[in-house]
């Protein structure tokens, strides 16, 4: 997931457009040569158990891909999230600048924004799939998920056609684990995606429908699409490894939606029945922003 200020540049002026840790806010510095934190008070040993999540991570990505730039970790108590950003405190995000990707994420989970998913929880079980763990997990998992998009960014991976770069932060973060050796949190992640798309099934979509409004759009089919994704980035993963990303290392098209399509089929042919997933149940393999490889966009 995403939040509205994923992937957003600096503005001109000084320090405070490059780096949102600087605005009218001290954190806190737990340095690391991978992943260096900044942290509110009281968050300095949260920090630190984050720091040690996303070092492995970020080591492998560095030793596979062509990544340059630096990735930071801002974690935030509620008072210093809402100086960092206006976005609703709780769900992790990543800011992307010239200089670095900043990845923010909260101090603790309120208890507002874990209710959010009693009723996913509930919906997952009447559908027979338990919660693999507390909510809180899957909600540092979204982290991982937000570091996928830093490394995406910095590796030249990203094409504005906001499915594929949800699905690429994925792939990255789920390949990442897999190459760091962290089999167990990969298989928890699996599970998490399996209980998403169980307790969701009813939102099913078209791929269209992810582009926008994405600030109105349902949060259990927001979950539904996330959860889809997952499945598919960690399924591939484990076929093609890091060989999937760096085939499309200069080979992305830029905000174009069927060429995009065509070049995915290309590099992986497995993508031409992913994407009847989101065709309706009377339609063909032409889903919204898919065309078939050779076909006019």
């Amino acid at each position: 997931m995403t939040g509205p200020e994923d992937g957003g540049g600096g503005g001109p002026g000084g320090a405070s457009a490059r780096d949102p840790a600087s605005r009218r806010v001290y954190l806190r510095s737990l340095p690391d040569a991978l992943v260096p934190g900044r942290h509110s008070i009281g968050a300095r040993r949260r920090t630190a158990q984050l720091q040690r999540f996303l070092q492995p991570l970020e080591r492998v990505a560095r030793e596979a891909l062509p990544i340059e730039g630096k990735v930071q970790l801002l974690v935030a108590a509620t008072r210093d999230w809402r100086r960092l950003s206006s976005y609703p405190y709780g769900l992790p995000f990543a800011r992307t600048t010239p200089e670095m990707v900043s990845l923010v994420v909260a101090a603790d989970y309120p208890p507002r924004l874990t209710a959010r998913f009693d009723e996913l929880l509930l919906r997952a079980s009447r559908s027979g799939v338990r919660a693999p763990g507390d909510i809180r997990e899957f909600l540092d998992l979204l982290l991982g998920h937000e570091w996928g998009h830093a490394a995406a960014n910095r590796a030249g991976l990203r094409t504005r056609v906001k499915w594929f770069d949800e699905l690429m932060a994925t792939y990255l973060f789920a390949q990442a684990l897999r190459a760091a050796g962290a089999d167990g949190t990969l298989a928890r992640l699996a599970a998490w995606a399996e209980l998403q798309t169980a307790a969701t099934a009813e939102e099913r979509s078209a791929l269209d429908g992810f582009e926008y409004p994405r600030g109105k759009m349902p949060f259990a089919r927001m979950l539904w699409y996330q959860g889809v994704f997952t499945e598919r980035a960690v399924a591939l993963s484990a076929e093609r490894g890091w060989d999937f990303p760096r085939a499309l290392t200069g080979r992305l098209p830029a905000a174009d939606r069927g060429e995009l399509a065509r070049a995915l089929v290309e590099v992986e042919p497995g993508f031409k029945p992913w994407f009847v997933v989101f065709a309706p149940e009377d339609d063909d393999l032409r889903v919204g922003g898919a065309p078939e490889a050779g076909e006019r966009a």
